[in-house]
């Protein structure tokens, strides 16, 4: 199973976004009383949306959550940081929509995080970094292919979702978020799984067990026994190289 930030993670972020810019009217000093009223009046009910958003989405409702979504964004519009940090984690929320019951989603999901990307390039900073979107958007399409039948469509959405964690590594390292490595490094050894690279595959989980032990990550117990698994596969075939796979 691919995996991904904990539900509660990101409700931290997308409520944290919310928070600070309530904050940051509330103590503005620039802006006149009705101005500061109707900003206030607007954030609030930005909060309000997001909350009950979450509360659907927290219990597995994602019908009811995504228009919520939707509305609070369109609320944010002048607060584009706000805005895009929702819109991130909106992109997690269609991901597991997607991944429970619409995989037709995952376009709009992969909208998100382009959006989130686009904003980053131009200099803004948010919550979320550059690298852990782009694994995030990885994640569309390595779940999107596993819901794919047609071979050519497929290999395209592994081949896409192998670059884009690929290129999430460097960042991840920089920022020194340990965890979301571990993550990017596990789905890429099972993306090479399922290119069928198994030797490769095991090269990314070598990475995700030594990072898991020297972090104390709590997937420590998992990455090995898929580590071993991917082993147990290759040994036969390393013992017998005539062995047809």
């Amino acid at each position: 199973m691919h995996k991904h930030l904990s539900n509660l993670l990101m409700l931290f972020y997308a409520l944290l976004g919310i928070a600070v810019l309530l904050a940051a009217i509330s103590i503005s000093s620039n802006s006149g009383k009705q101005q500061l009223g109707h900003h206030l009046s607007q954030a609030q009910h930005s909060l309000a949306l997001v909350t009950e958003a979450e509360t659907y989405a927290r219990t597995g409702n994602y019908a009811d959550a995504l228009p919520l979504y939707e509305k609070a964004i369109s609320s944010l519009s002048d607060y584009p940081d706000q805005q895009q940090a929702l819109r991130y984690r909106y992109g997690i929320v269609l991901n597991a929509f997607s991944a429970q019951a619409r995989p037709d989603l995952y376009p709009l999901a992969r909208a998100q995080f382009e959006s989130v990307l686009n904003y980053l390039d131009k200099g803004a900073v948010l919550p979320q970094s550059t690298a852990r979107v782009r694994s995030a958007m990885a994640h569309t399409y390595h779940q999107q292919a596993a819901t794919e039948k047609e071979h050519t469509q497929r290999a395209h959405l592994l081949r896409s979702a192998y670059l884009l964690y690929k290129s999430a590594i460097q960042g991840l390292r920089e920022q020194a978020e340990w965890q979301n490595l571990a993550i990017t490094y596990f789905n890429l050894g099972q993306v090479c799984e399922w290119q069928g690279n198994l030797e490769e595959a095991i090269i990314w989980l070598e990475k995700t067990v030594k990072l898991d032990m020297q972090h104390k990550l709590p997937d420590l117990q998992e990455d090995s026994d898929y580590l071993s698994a991917l082993r147990s596969q290759v040994e036969p075939i390393l013992e017998n190289p005539e062995t047809a796979l």
